[in-house]
C-alpha cells in the first residue's frame, strides 16, 4: 500500500483501518501524522456538536408540566406545545448558525486541505480520462461536456463536511487545484489567503473552486470547466 492509497483509504472513513493500513502507518511517519490529524478534526467535530444541556433542566421541565397538569389541560398542551416548538426552533438556530461558520470559511479549508495532500501536486503527467470521470461518478456527477486536458491528479476528497472531486492541472505558471463540490452552492468571490489565491464559482449545482498561487489561468479554467460541468450552452449565453 503507497501513501496515496492510505489517505483515500482514511479520507473515507478516519476510524476505520484495515490491516493493511496499520501496517502502512506504523512504517510511514506522514501517514502515521496524517492519521493523527484525521482523527484530531473527527474529535473536534464531534465536540462542536455535543451540546451540554444546562444543570438541572430535566427537573424544571416535569416541575413545569406538573404543574401545567393542574391547571386547564387544554392551556396546558397548549404550552407545552409551545415550549417544545421552541426547543425545537432553538436547536435549528443553533446548528443552522455552527452550518454558517463552518461553509462560510470555505477558502481556508480548501487552503487547509492542500496542507494535508501535499503528493497531489507532485506528479505532472496527465491521468487517463476515464479515471477522472470516475472519480466524479463517486460523487454522483454526471459531466455535460468533455473534460478539461491535462488533469494530473483526482480524487474523492471531503473538504470538511462537503464532499468533494479534489483534482490538480499542472499549468505553466504553476499548479492549479481544482475542487467540485457537488451538494454545496457557495457565492463567487475571489480570495487571499496569504500567498495563495482562491476562487468559487457556483456551477451545475455545486461549486467549482479554483486555488493557486497564480491566478492568471482562473478566467480561462473557469470557462472549460463550465463547458465539461454545464456544456456549450452555458458557455455561449455567458453563464457565470
Amino acid at each position: 500500500m503507497n501513501c496515496l492509497e492510505y489517505r483515500r483509504l482514511l479520507a473515507s472513513d478516519p476510524r476505520r483501518e484495515s490491516a493493511a493500513m496499520q501496517a502502512h502507518r506504523r512504517e510511514c511517519s506522514g501517514c502515521a501524522a496524517h492519521h493523527a490529524r484525521a482523527l484530531g478534526f473527527e474529535l473536534a467535530l464531534k465536540r462542536s456538536l455535543s451540546v451540554p444541556l444546562p444543570d438541572g433542566l430535566a427537573e424544571r421541565i416535569l416541575l413545569a408540566q406538573t404543574t401545567a397538569e393542574r391547571g386547564n389541560r387544554g392551556r396546558s398542551r397548549r404550552r407545552l406545545g409551545w415550549i417544545a416548538a421552541a426547543a425545537v426552533l432553538l436547536a435549528v438556530i443553533g446548528l443552522g448558525s455552527y452550518q454558517l461558520r463552518l461553509f462560510s470559511a470555505l477558502p481556508e479549508q480548501l487552503i487547509t486541505h492542500l496542507g494535508h495532500e501535499p503528493e497531489s501536486l507532485l506528479t505532472r503527467a496527465a491521468l487517463p480520462e476515464k479515471d477522472v470521470l470516475q472519480r466524479f461518478t463517486q460523487r454522483g456527477v454526471r459531466l455535460a461536456g468533455p473534460l478539461p486536458a491535462g488533469i494530473s491528479y483526482a480524487q474523492p476528497c471531503p473538504v470538511g463536511l462537503l464532499p468533494s472531486v479534489h483534482m490538480v492541472m499542472p499549468e505553466p505558471e504553476g499548479p492549479v487545484t481544482v475542487f467540485f463540490l457537488p451538494s454545496h452552492q457557495e457565492r463567487r468571490g475571489d480570495y487571499s489567503r496569504g500567498s495563495m489565491r482562491v476562487r468559487a464559482v457556483p456551477m451545475a449545482g455545486g461549486t467549482l473552486a479554483l486555488v493557486a498561487a497564480d491566478d492568471g489561468r482562473f478566467d480561462a479554467l473557469e470557462s472549460s470547466w463550465r463547458r465539461s460541468l454545464e456544456g456549450e450552452a452555458e458557455v455561449a449565453a455567458g453563464s457565470r
